[in-house]
């Protein structure tokens, strides 16, 4: 099964298995069109990483608590496949808040500063996953 970006518009899989999140569909009701979209990603059984591009928007409690909540009834098999979720920041503040987040998720999450750190940080988790 292949992705297909026209199948998506919270995440961007134009470069799979390195997908970003679309940071202008994060409005109000997004949760139920993330879902679908990580149950594709899921469905493709292929290891991928998460990016988050210096985020900026904020989601609705309501969406935050969807996703929340679909993260729990998924959290075994989006830890197969989902090797890791990256954060690109560069400003200090923001990265300090990011850390305190790294255990939420079950999954590793790491801040960095570009797109060639996510790249060779996907790579090494990537690497891993095939052990």
């Amino acid at each position: 099964m292949s992705l297909n970006q026209n199948d998506f518009y919270v995440y961007d899989v134009q470069d799979f298995p390195l997908v970003y999140l679309n940071q202008q569909a994060v409005l109000p009701g997004y949760a139920s069109q993330w879902e679908a979209e990580m149950l594709a990603l899921l469905q493709q059984e292929s290891p991928f990483v998460v990016v988050y591009d210096h985020m900026r928007v904020e989601e609705t409690e309501a969406d935050r608590r969807q996703r929340g909540d679909w993260l729990i009834r998924h959290r075994q098999l989006l830890s197969q496949r989902c090797k890791g979720m990256l954060s690109i920041e560069s400003e200090a503040s923001r990265c300090a808040e990011l850390r305190k987040m790294r255990k939420m998720f079950g999954i590793p999450h790491q801040v960095v500063s570009s797109r060639t750190y996510a790249l060779a940080q996907m790579q090494q988790w990537l690497a891993r996953a095939q052990k």
